[in-house]
């Protein structure tokens, strides 16, 4: 009975450790304050759309969208070396101070990575 125990007791760490490989990120370093190509190369095929959504008299709202190439999408949002945002996520949206200049970075993990220069206007 014992012997019974152990083996499913092993499976299921078994399991339980694979699941948790599996479930892992792809990128671990979302949160990196420098360029995504520097992990994951450059890449033209990976295409980085941002679309005003709204605006104040302070502020700009937009939507980005990351397409093409292969793998898991994420998009960040540099100014230099500060990551103003992030998702792991094919879309997202984010707000920036007007006159605000940043990098608005596109990743595929299988192919790598492409950025839009933005400056926030109204």
């Amino acid at each position: 009975c014992m012997k019974k125990f152990t083996t499913a007791l092993t499976i299921v760490v078994a399991l339980v450790a694979f699941v948790a490989m599996a479930a892992t990120p792809a990128m671990a370093t979302i949160s990196k304050r420098s360029s995504c190509s520097g992990c994951h190369g450059s890449s033209t095929s990976v295409k980085v759309a941002v679309t005003k959504v709204s605006s104040t008299t302070k502020s700009v709202k937009y939507k980005v969208r990351v397409t093409g190439g292969r793998g898991t999408a994420a998009w960040a949002v540099l100014a230099g070396s500060k990551n103003l945002a992030r998702r792991r996520a094919s879309s997202g949206y984010f707000t920036l101070p007007i006159g605000k200049k940043v990098r608005v970075w596109g990743v595929k993990t299988s192919t790598g990575a492409r950025y839009r220069a933005l400056t926030a206007k109204r």
